[in-house]
Order: structure tokens, then sequence, then C-alpha cells
């Protein structure tokens, strides 16, 4: 492998400092602003609201675990005093926050709340609010593991409940147990673990295999691994079959040690892991069973869920499509996915990783003996909307007294905040049965062309788009934009990395794939470059959380232009959670690896404008740790 100095790539990475230096430009403005960008300037309510639309007449109905601190949060002003709660109060505290994201999107609504759980405990919480709080929007974040068989109880509970009162907005969030999935028949295989022979499915053990060509972890993050079959999960009892075959779900590292096993007669196994290591791991994912028949029509489904910093993991997209069953997949059901907000890119924000793919597929079906296996998957285009996360609520504290603002996380945020931009439509007599059209219609649209996406759905709820389609408010004067657009110039040291980079650049999605192998074979100049065709979209989708993680893995091999690059992806929070100090301290360990160019130090200044005295103290520590060893580098 060519050795790799600063000389021979000022050149190339021109383009990357350039595009950086113009982000940052663009973003410093964002860093005045609250930690937490407020929700409502993300979906635009502004204009509605200053019209004097609040959701004033509308009824918003919520359904999550509890409500518990909902006192405390009204002798604070946060929550309005009138909340309705016909069927209590429950216990847990999210619908605390459900109501604070609804509130501060439609800060005129009626609210009322109802403790759900279990699916039938929801569908009698949303049968009690149409029917007795009169809602005319009903959203809950109640959804379980990955389900996939149909109709299910809430599916079934809630299209009745539709169809007798076909003027009520259903939300939901799109589902926490996001990433991608395998499904297929039983194709066992001889494996040895520790020590002792069996039969099992095997996932994870090289280029060969199927589905997977490697379950990777990011650093410091933790996973769940869930299986499920078409054995028929349990009895009416609540217990399971006594006929179902026994099943492991097993998961080794690259060595063949054992890290986490779990066997179970029931449809659903899952087990949970941590990657504790400053480096990225590579799992290898078994299904084991001592059962020698097994039926003609026994399948499972694999999905990997990721929790944590990073991106999912990034070889499950290679075999795998669509989503885990939402339990309330239905036609008239809104599943909303969440995107970060503070990922905000030219109006682009990426989806959570966490997010849920769609479409929506369910693959089995109760039959008179039991779970049956559909010929074909039912299949529905959701998530329908994407909506912001992450924002800010009033969390109480322990003694009740007072409260500290955190981020509310997850698509329990994400279904709140499409419903609260319903409301301000309803409110100005948008008719029930047009609003789904018009937000679809009129959604900003997060990549790709216009259509439905299966991360995002149809775009980007645009509340004040919408008010425009349906003739509430004037448009806008039409000002024209100029796209920037940095040349792109290559240099020759790099050869057949380099070359591939061209390539994809020019629509060779072989050299992408290409380019990517060389990664994941540990290539570390071919993981900055496969970094940065994720951050522009050559070749491959774009990816700025991927772009963070490939430049992750070079930068911790030494690669200088991807450390200055991951520094700027912590700094401005593309691809990662805002971090100046790391950004800065990475920034200046390239600085002092030979990169004096002058968009790199306008660039630092600019980051270290933002650093209090102790941020920059301990930026420098940082740097001083990272240019030691760089395989100590976040």
């Amino acid at each position: 492998m060519m050795r790799f100095t600063a000389a021979k790539t000022v050149g190339f990475l021109m383009v990357e400092w350039a595009a950086w230096a113009l982000c940052l430009s663009l973003s410093v403005s964002a860093y005045a602003a609250p930690r937490i960008p407020p929700v409502a300037r993300i979906l635009r309510v502004a204009r509605l609201w200053q019209a004097g639309d609040g959701g004033q007449g509308v009824r918003v109905g919520v359904i999550s675990n509890g409500a518990r601190n909902d006192r405390t949060l009204v002798g604070h002003g946060i929550l309005p005093p009138d909340i309705a709660f016909p069927r209590g109060y429950g216990q847990g505290d999210e619908g605390d926050w459900m109501l604070q994201v609804v509130h501060d999107v439609a800060p005129r609504a009626q609210l009322g709340f109802c403790p759900g759980g279990p699916a039938r405990r929801t569908v009698a919480c949303a049968r009690t609010l149409v029917t007795v709080f009169h809602a005319d929007i009903v959203v809950d974040d109640m959804n379980p593991q990955p389900i996939f068989f149909a109709p299910t109880i809430k599916a079934q509970g809630l299209a009745s409940l539709l169809k007798r009162h076909p003027g009520v907005l259903f939300f939901t969030g799109d589902g926490n147990n996001g990433g991608g999935y395998y499904q297929g028949r039983w194709r066992p295989q001889a494996v040895t673990l520790a020590g002792r022979r069996d039969k099992a499915q095997v996932f994870g053990v090289g280029p060969a295999a199927t589905p997977y060509d490697g379950l990777w972890v990011s650093p410091r993050a933790r996973a769940v691994i869930l299986l499920g079959t078409n054995a028929r999960p349990a009895s009416r009892g609540g217990r399971c079959v006594a006929s179902n075959p026994r099943i492991t779900l097993l998961v080794t590292n690259r060595q063949g040690a054992v890290l986490a096993r779990t066997t179970s007669r029931c449809a659903a196994l899952h087990v949970r892991l941590r990657n504790r290591r400053a480096r990225w791991v590579h799992w290898r994912v078994f299904v084991l069973t001592r059962t020698s028949t097994w039926p003609p029509a026994f399948a499972l489904k694999l999905v990997a869920i990721r929790i944590g910093l990073g991106v999912s993991p990034l070889f499950l997209t290679v075999h795998t499509g669509g989503g885990a069953g939402n339990s309330a997949t239905f036609p008239g059901l809104m599943a909303v996915a969440a995107v970060d907000p503070y990922s905000g890119y030219h109006h682009r924000y990426l989806v959570e990783p966490y997010a849920n793919s769609g479409p929506q597929c369910l693959d089995y079906r109760w039959g008179p003996s039991g779970l049956d296996r559909l010929t074909r998957p039912m299949c529905f285009q959701q998530p329908v909307f994407a909506a912001p996360d992450k924002t800010q609520v009033a969390m109480p504290a322990a003694n009740a007294r007072g409260y500290r603002w955190r981020a509310f996380s997850g698509d329990s945020a994400a279904g709140p905040a499409a419903a609260g931009v319903a409301a301000l439509l309803l409110a100005d007599h948008v008719p029930p049965a047009r609003i789904e059209a018009v937000l679809q219609r009129t959604a900003r649209f997060q990549g790709g062309r216009p259509g439905w996406a299966p991360r995002t759905g149809y775009g980007l709820i645009d509340a004040e788009a919408a008010a425009v389609r349906v003739g509430l408010l004037a448009p806008r004067p039409h000002r024209a934009r100029h796209p920037w657009r940095a040349p792109f110039t290559g240099h020759a040291a790099f050869h057949q990395d380099h070359l591939l980079l061209q390539a994809a650049r020019a629509g060779d999605h072989g050299a992408a794939q290409r380019l990517q192998r060389l990664a994941q074979h540990g290539q570390p100049l071919a993981q900055s470059l496969l970094g940065t065709l994720y951050n522009r979209g050559w070749g491959v989708a774009l990816d700025p959380r991927a772009a963070h993680a490939w430049w992750a893995r070079a930068a911790q091999r030494g690669v200088v232009d991807a450390i200055y690059n991951l520094g700027m992806t912590w700094a401005i929070g593309r691809g990662a959670t805002p971090n100046p100090t790391v950004g800065y301290a990475l920034m200046r360990v390239a600085q002092r690896r030979g990169l004096p160019v002058p968009a790199m130090r306008r660039a630092l200044r600019r980051v270290r404008a933002l650093l209090s005295p102790s941020a920059r103290a301990r930026a420098e520590s940082l740097e001083r740790r990272f240019a030691a060893n760089p395989a100590r580098i976040p």
C-alpha cells in the first residue's frame, strides 16, 4: 500500500475543505440558537400562528404509558390546566412529554390523555378518547417489538374504530426498531461452537454468507438482535405452545467466543449486547435447534436494532429490504418516522437510525391451524411522513419541585409533532379526509425523487406549504437559488482507490461497490474515500452518518484527511450530534500533521470561537490524546 502523505493529497482535499468551510459558515448562526432546535421551527408553523391559528377547537387525544407528572407541569405553566383524563393518569411519564410536543406545535388545541399498554388496552383507550373525549385526532406510541403476522389486535381495533368514526385522524410512531431484516426458509449448515457440532442458520460469517456480510456495531454502542418465526407465539392463555420447537439465538465474536444466547419455544427471542471497545466490532449470529425435521412452511425473520451513536450497521442493507412490521399497520393509520433535528443540511434531515424502514410488511396470517405463511407479504407504504424528534421537553425533578429540560427522542416524539400540524389544519376547517393527501403533496422530500421513500415516507411535514396548498396562506415571493458546487480535483497518487472514486462520482455503481469492498477489508484510504462518497452521494445514497462512520475508521488508522473531515462532522453536527470540542481537537490534530490550508485555518478559527475557555482546555487535552494514539479517536 502506498504511503499516505499530505503533499500528495492537497488537490483532493480542497474539495472537502472548501465544502466544510462553507457548511460551517452557514451553520455558525445555528449555534447561537438553543442546542435543540424547536420542533415548531422545523415544521414551519410560524406563519399559521401569526394568522391566529393555534389549533383552537380541535381535540387531540394522546395514548402512552402514563402522565403522572401532569400537575407539576401544569403548575409551572408548561402544560395547560384543562387536560382531560377520562381513564386516569397511568404509570410513567412519557405521556407528559407527548402532550408537551402537541402543545408546542398546536398551543390552543384541547388535550386529552389515556394510559395505554397491551393491545386491547390501547384499543380501549382509543375508543374512550373518540367516544368520551370526542377526539378529532388520536396519537399513540404503543408499538411493541416487531410482529410479523396479521391481523393483530391493535390493527383490528383501530381499523374498526376508524370505520365507525371516519372523521378521526390516527397517528402513530413508525417504530424504534429500525434496521434491515432477513426473512427466509430454514437452510441450516454444519457449525462447530465451543467444541460441539450443531446445525444452524448462520448470519455474518463472511462475503459468501446470506443474508448478512457482517453485523458491525460502532464503538460504545448497544444493539438488540431479534428473531421471529412462524411458530405460533402463544396460546390464548398467554403461554408458549408446547409443540413449538426450541430455538436458540446465539451471538459470537469473530473468534467464536459466545457473547450472548437465549433459548425459548416462543416465536420472538432477543439478545442485547454492548460494544464497550473504542473501535467497531463484528458479530456473528447463529440460530440453533435440536429439531431434526421442520414444518414445510417454517420461516424466520432476523432483525438487528442499533442503539446509540453512529450509524445503523452498514452491511444490513446489502441483502435485506423492507422493515419490521408495525403491530398497528393498516390503511388509514399515519405512521411517522423520526428525523434528527441536529442534522439539518440544505433543508434536509437524516432519519434516525432506529426509525423503521418501509414498506411495513406482515408475513403471516392467523388461520384455522394457527399461523400460516402468506403467499406474498402484505405491505403498506409506511412510514407516511417524517417529523423531528429530540424535542426539548420538561422532565420534572425527583422532588417534584422543579424540572429540567431534556431531549425527547424517538418516534414517540415524531408522532405527536405530526398530530400537532394536523390540529392546526383542522382548526382552519380543512376537511379531515383531505389532510393526509395535503400533507403528502406538500412534504419536503428528504432525498431522491419526489414520491414515497422507504425511510422518510413522502418527506418531512411542512405546515406552511400545506396551508398554502389549501389556500389558508399566500405563497411567499419566489427567490431563485443558485446552489454552490465545488470542482473536483483528484490526485493520481491514490491510484486504484482514486480512480474508483472518480468512476463512482460519474455514476458507476460498480466502482462504488468495489471501493466499499476494499474499505470493508480494512484499506484505510478506501475507507476515507468511501466516506466522501457517502458524504456527497456519489455512486451511493447520500448518507452523512455512513460518511461519519467510514471517516472514523480511517481516522483511527491515521489518515489525515479523514481526521480533518471527521472533525468537521463533529463540529457542525453532520452525521453526528454536534460536539465542537471533539471537532476542534480533531481538526487541530490534522493541522499538526501537516495540512496548512487557508480554508482549514479559517474553519478552525470559527470553531474555536464557539468554545468556552474550559471547552478549549478540554479540546487541547483531547488533541494530545488523539495525536499520540489515533486509535482513540471516537
